[in-house]
């Protein structure tokens, strides 16, 4: 009776301590005390969408996928680092529905209502690219506080930079709103307004920051 006591206080001491092995051996993974990059998103993700417009209903889990998709996450240092991901991949997509854009072009009638809302977009959407250009630019050029030399561009401008792409990529949506032909493309245009977003809400910081 006294063996079979000590066995079953034996079995539950060795799943604990093989438990606690396993919670080391996970967090070894941290080099010196910090968190991995991977952790660097999540709380990123997790900061800039908690106090975000709650009407938008930018999710963490967007946010952190659409960050992940980019292996420049996981060297990612800051913010901007973010950002610049963030602000390529929406330059990506307005690109690719841009090139939707005219070849629809190219099918419509001259001087019907589809041909006039399309032209609208294309001009629309090429201006969307030169600003997120101008944002990339300002983004690398920025300086920060610690990075001595503070000769770049003030920090509200960030987020003011990526809210313009916003504003500009909505307009399309507006002339695409009633017309059925055209619903993937306002769906499309819709996912490229949660990207913007999702560059806004990372930049939220710096707009009261300026150092």
């Amino acid at each position: 009776m006294a063996v079979a006591q000590t066995t079953t206080i034996f079995f539950p001491a060795i799943i604990i301590v093989l438990f606690s092995s396993s919670i080391v051996a996970h967090t070894s993974d941290d080099v010196g005390g910090k968190p991995k990059a991977a952790d660097f998103v999540t709380e990123a993700c997790k900061n800039a969408t908690a106090n975000y417009y709650k009407e938008i209903h930018l999710t963490e889990k967007f946010c952190v996928s659409t960050l992940r998709s980019d292996n420049r996450s996981s060297k990612a240092k800051d913010l901007r680092d973010l950002a610049l991901i963030g602000v390529d991949i929406l330059k990506a997509r307005v690109v690719t529905a841009n090139g939707k854009v005219q070849e629809m072009l190219h099918k419509a009638k001259t001087g019907t209502s589809m041909a006039r809302r399309l032209t609208f977009c294309k001009l629309d959407y090429d201006v969307t690219v030169s600003i997120t250009n101008v944002c990339t630019a300002l983004l690398k050029d920025y300086r920060g506080p610690d990075d001595g030399d503070n000769d770049g561009p003030p920090s509200f401008m960030l987020p003011q930079c990526v809210q313009q792409v916003n504003t500009l990529s909505g307009y399309c949506g507006h002339e695409l709103l009633d017309l059925s032909e055209l619903q993937a493309l306002f769906n499309e245009n819709i996912d490229m307004s949660m990207l913007a977003h999702l560059n806004m809400a990372l930049l939220a910081p710096y707009r009261d920051n300026d150092s």
